[in-house]
């Protein structure tokens, strides 16, 4: 197969005319470089490379692709998929209405928790208060049995007397 000229472009022209970038065009030419698809030339600032139309067109070209039919969804398929829509709308009912009850639950817990907290509360201070109420019965036994203090004063004036009589 002998390719003419007018069948080879420049790297920037096959880059313009086919829509990739020059970068693009030098892989595609390095890689088919031993090929009669890529001619190269010296030129003062190294080598020019040219490519051939026909590579370019099978690396870059989009085929064209047959439209696929037209897929035929049977009634019966159209009533299953209906059916299973309207049993998926149900379960997902369901679901919220269960998530509902237990938020409903969770409140109802968290009310009872409050309360019986409230009650340990109450019980514990009722506690407290008979134990202090036993305490001051307690102190004022005791203070029953302590003498008086004009009995405290008689005995203190009665040693200081016989301090005074004895020098001791």
């Amino acid at each position: 197969m002998i390719i003419t000229n007018q069948e080879f472009l420049t790297i920037k022209e096959a880059a313009q005319q086919y829509n990739r970038s020059e970068q693009t065009i030098r892989r595609l030419v390095k890689q088919h470089i031993l090929t009669s698809h890529v001619r190269s030339e010296d030129t003062p600032k190294g080598k020019a490379y040219q490519v051939s139309q026909v590579l370019l067109r099978q690396e870059y070209e989009v085929h064209s692709v047959t439209p696929l039919p037209a897929l035929v969804v049977s009634d019966s398929l159209q009533l299953e998929n209906q059916q299973l829509r309207e049993a998926v709308a149900e379960r997902d009912r369901t679901i919220q209405q269960l998530q509902n009850r237990l938020f409903e639950q969770g409140d109802v817990m968290n009310a009872m928790a409050n309360q019986l907290t409230s009650q340990m509360t109450n019980q514990k201070m009722s506690h407290i208060e008979e134990l202090l109420l036993q305490q001051n019965v307690q102190l004022g036994d005791l203070q029953k049995r302590l003498p008086s203090p004009e009995a405290e004063e008689s005995t203190h004036s009665k040693r200081n007397l016989w301090h005074r009589l004895f020098g001791r």
